[in-house]
């Protein structure tokens, strides 16, 4: 059974194992190795995490399964806007509902909101098609410099 909880400081060294192996799995394809190692470590640095995890204005969650953790999202409010920065899923570990549990945590965890809005890689055909069966529809799209590399992104939003 999943469990979802708020990430804690103790369990940063594993979210940012969580963060690293997702990353290698999503963008091998998209990007050389040099910039995924790169951006997961600056990105996923364990001080940038752990103060994520304690800053009251980012909800920063885990998803446990069968006691290991098997998934994180963050997310803020800025207005009536959710904004999800990440969510990511152990390759082994989705097509099993943790990604919706995640997104349905962070929508609770600000009542008031009346939107999520987020980013995806264009070329993350998976991720795309997840946000899709979430409700979530292309409003934008823009372009990114990522070490070194230039990424499309899809700016998705939904009501909630």
């Amino acid at each position: 059974m999943t469990q979802i909880e708020r990430a804690a400081v103790k369990d940063v060294l594993t979210i940012k194992d969580v963060l690293s192996e997702t990353w290698h799995d999503t963008y091998a394809s998209l990007l050389p190795d040099s910039a995924i190692e790169t951006i997961t470590s600056q990105w996923h640095a364990p001080k940038l995490l752990a103060e994520q995890m304690q800053n009251p204005d980012i909800y920063f969650a885990i998803a446990r399964d069968e006691g290991e953790i098997a998934g994180v999202i963050t997310a803020r409010k800025q207005e009536d806007v959710i904004f999800v920065g990440r969510l990511y899923v152990r390759p082994q570990c989705q097509r099993r509902g943790i990604g919706t549990q995640l997104l349905e945590a962070s929508y609770r965890a600000f009542p008031a909101v009346q939107r999520a809005r987020l980013t995806v890689e264009a070329q993350n055909l998976k991720g795309v098609a997840f946000y899709r069966k979430q409700g979530f529809r292309e409003t934008a799209r823009m372009f990114e410099e990522v070490a070194g590399a230039r990424l499309e992104n899809v700016v998705m939003e939904r009501s909630l």
